[in-house]
């Protein structure tokens, strides 16, 4: 929002979750519960020609795409010790991280993301959301009902809601897409896995609007707490990737007990984010299991490593993080959601697609949802692509 032309983006934002987003989160999902497979086995069984290339296009994106976010995700650990440790008692003045201690922190990150995988779906995803996610929902409200009291708080908020329409452009376009199915996690993986994993008895309409209704009102309470916590601060808006950690910090070092505060948010910040994490190495495990043949335990391991490697130039270059979002997050993963729709509204078929999407459903599937599917959503998907790169490569 910072970056992309603020409310604008916003509003952007909210009109794609509705029109591509839950639409594709349907399809995915029914994708994998109808063929039991994770991305690779889901292609071959849908019977999309050229099933093998894309599957595993799809698996580098999410693999590079999990690069840059375990890094991010390790700066966040960084900063809830850094505050717990000042929580505690008197500590040294902290500059940028060297490389070394970067790297570390990845591996931390790293390595409980693999223990967690290893642990289970059900006791290291499903304990872990249950327990962390209401909790930490409590102290983002919190958070924001003392920033919106600060002074320049509620010009931040006059603007985070005021949309301005001279501001949209393709580009903001291409970023509000990718950013809803980033969040949504979406991109033919990590929901085609997932649906995998679903029961019969379960609705898949429900789940699409009841997941992108919950991811909606996190982003909009994460706005609500950066965008005015931007303007107490004094800190410009488009400063890209690294927004959070300049702004939020000044907000708790400004606090009463803001150490412990800090760190309470900061370690809530890498618990959620960490799930998403855990979801990206699931989808490449289970990959390796289904395609090598692999035993989990060796797919978590090796991946890992991938991983930590995977993760070296975004340790060294935020602007290296900021062209790997715009690549890997912002393009290649709703270019890989319009193949799963593809997949499953062209070549699994609407009779099948509109059984697995009424199963179990007390709302009405109506057959235009799947005509949406198999024409809009793919074509408006590509065309968003293409003029929003077009754009960017002409400015």
């Amino acid at each position: 929002m910072g970056e992309y032309g603020g409310s604008a983006f916003l509003v952007l934002y909210l009109l794609l979750v509705v029109a591509f987003g839950i639409p594709a989160l349907m399809a995915e999902c029914a994708l994998g519960r109808h063929t039991r497979r994770g991305p690779v086995g889901a292609f071959h069984r849908a019977g999309m020609p050229g099933a093998t290339f894309w599957s595993g296009l799809l698996l580098v994106t999410i693999v590079m795409a999990g690069s840059y976010y375990g890094v991010i995700l390790a700066d966040v650990l960084r900063q809830g010790v850094r505050f717990s440790l000042a929580a505690i008692g008197p500590t040294a003045p902290q500059g940028e991280p060297r490389f070394a201690t970067s790297m570390v922190w990845v591996l931390v990150t790293v390595s409980v993301t693999c223990v967690t995988i290893a642990w289970g779906l059900r006791r290291g995803i499903e304990r872990v959301s249950v327990f962390g996610l209401p909790l930490f929902f409590v102290m983002l409200i919190a958070l924001i009902v003392y920033v919106l009291r600060q002074d320049g708080a509620m010009q931040g908020l006059r603007q985070f809601l005021r949309p301005s329409v001279g501001d949209l452009k393709p580009t903001t376009a291409l970023a509000a897409l990718g950013q809803a199915v980033f969040s949504l996690g979406l991109g033919g993986t990590l929901m085609v896995t997932y649906g995998s994993y679903m029961r019969e008895q379960d609705s898949i309409p429900r789940t699409a609007i009841g997941t992108a209704v919950a991811d909606v009102a996190a982003a909009l309470l994460a706005g609500m707490l950066i965008v005015p916590a931007v303007f107490v601060v004094g800190v410009p808006l488009d400063s890209g990737p690294g927004l959070m950690f300049n702004t939020l910090p000044a907000v708790f070092n400004g606090m009463p007990g803001g150490d412990v505060v800090g760190a309470a948010f900061f370690l809530g910040v890498f618990l959620v984010g960490m799930l998403s994490l855990v979801a990206v190495y699931e989808v490449a495990v289970g990959a390796a299991e289904d395609a090598l043949g692999w035993s989990r335990a060796k797919g978590v391991v090796v991946f890992g490593v991938v991983q930590l490697v995977a993760s070296i130039p975004a340790v060294l270059s935020v602007r290296y993080i900021a062209w790997s979002d715009l690549i890997w997050g912002t393009t290649m993963m709703p270019l890989g959601s319009a193949l799963a729709v593809v997949a499953v509204a062209w070549f699994v078929g609407r009779a099948r697609l509109l059984e697995e999407l009424s199963r179990h459903s007390r709302m009405p599937v109506m057959p235009l949802l799947v005509y949406w599917m198999k024409f809009v959503v793919p074509l408006g998907i590509a065309v968003i692509l293409v003029y929003g790169w077009w754009d960017a490569l002409r400015g």
